[in-house]
């Protein structure tokens, strides 16, 4: 890279943008989008040879907003790695986050209104595939005459995502971290989705639940996938709340935990975004990302695959299979697995754990 940390130092307060999608825009699994856009961020500035981005694919229900930024102070959902001499070094890196298409945080989605009718897409917006956000991941990266990325790094839906954009773009990234992800989803991941959207779907679909008090139901179970047991039991055991929560005939402490957390991102998420872009999880198969042919044959100059053992969404084995995968092709692949009472979620909260992982990715000659 030919990064000037010294020159680039004052230039990582952050910037939003909008970059426009192509007219159409043509999805994985048929249909297209007329017009659309994607909501991103981008922290430090891009090299005179454009050899410095990191692209950041995120998770399903995370925004571009990332770290801070002069325009939005307000923190960012990985701020403990993104910024000066953090491990994503906005010294030295070029750091873009696009919203994922599909999502409802500036980016186009089945939540908006579709031009035709005055009224949502909601179901008649094109069916989405882990494959289309990696498409528009690399158009946001093309938008700043990037030619091939430093590297491209995502954390679950973000860590199959990193996977999809290695396929479909052999050589565009040199580098690219996985952190919980999978070639495939378990069956128990797909139940715990697939329970999520059925409770959402039947109110999408008109039935007799309110939408707002499905989507919160549907989070609660998305909650207990995503946080170890452990954490649970140490955090809350059998303490009673202070108040009766709902219709459950009790009031424990972690009830009153799981409403607050319910009624927080039902506030904030929209419910056909989640029903789109949980499904596109569901339906991944790498091995079925490039049709008609065997398994992608990657073109990756190094990777690094990170799991965590208490992770029920997102099990160890299946961060070992993408580490031998990429092994088995060649790739010089650095695998770790650890372990964290947070379980799925370890990614967002752990910086002692992860920092030194991707700081040492990213650096200059990390270890293998």
């Amino acid at each position: 890279m030919n990064a000037q940390p010294s020159a680039l130092s004052s230039a990582n307060r952050g910037r939003h943008h909008r970059v426009p999608l192509p007219r159409p825009f043509a999805f994985h699994a048929g249909g297209e989008l007329a017009a659309g856009e994607l909501a991103v961020e981008t922290w430090g500035e891009l090299s005179p040879a454009r050899d410095n981005a990191v692209l950041v694919f995120t998770g399903l229900s995370t925004s571009a907003h990332a770290a801070s930024t002069a325009s939005d102070p307000s923190k960012g959902w990985w701020e403990y790695l993104i910024g000066p001499g953090l491990a994503l070094d906005t010294d030295r890196l070029f750091i873009i986050t696009a919203n994922s298409l599909g999502s409802c945080f500036g980016s186009s989605g089945p939540g908006d209104i579709d031009p035709r009718t005055g009224e949502p897409y909601g179901y008649g917006w094109p069916e989405l595939r882990v494959e289309d956000i990696a498409r528009a991941g690399q158009l946001a990266a093309e938008h700043f005459g990037i030619d091939v990325l430093y590297g491209a790094i995502g954390a679950s839906l973000g860590g199959m995502t990193v996977l999809a954009h290695a396929a479909l773009f052999p050589g565009k990234a040199r580098r690219v971290a996985s952190l919980s992800g999978t070639l495939v989803p378990s069956a128990f991941a797909i139940a715990t989705r697939a329970l999520q959207r059925e409770i959402v779907g039947t109110a999408l679909a008109g039935g007799p639940v309110d939408l707002k008090l499905a989507f919160r139901f549907a989070r609660k179970v998305g909650m207990l996938s995503y946080i170890g047991a452990a954490l649970l039991e140490n955090r809350f055991a059998h303490a009673p709340g202070q108040q009766p929560t709902g219709a459950s005939g009790t009031h424990f402490e972690v009830e009153s935990w799981l409403e607050h957390q319910a009624e927080k991102f039902a506030s904030r998420f929209n419910a056909w975004s989640y029903w789109y872009l949980s499904r596109a999880m569901d339906l991944f198969d790498f091995s079925k990302v490039l049709p008609g042919a065997s398994a992608p044959v990657l073109s990756i100059e190094r990777a690094l695959v990170v799991g965590v053992h208490e992770d029920q969404l997102f099990p160890l084995a299946q961060q070992a299979a993408i580490a031998d995968l990429l092994k088995a092709q060649g790739i010089p692949t650095r695998y770790v697995d650890l372990s964290s009472p947070y379980g799925h979620d370890a990614f967002l909260v752990e910086d002692a754990l992860f920092s030194p992982l991707v700081a040492d990715f990213f650096a200059a000659s990390p270890r293998t």
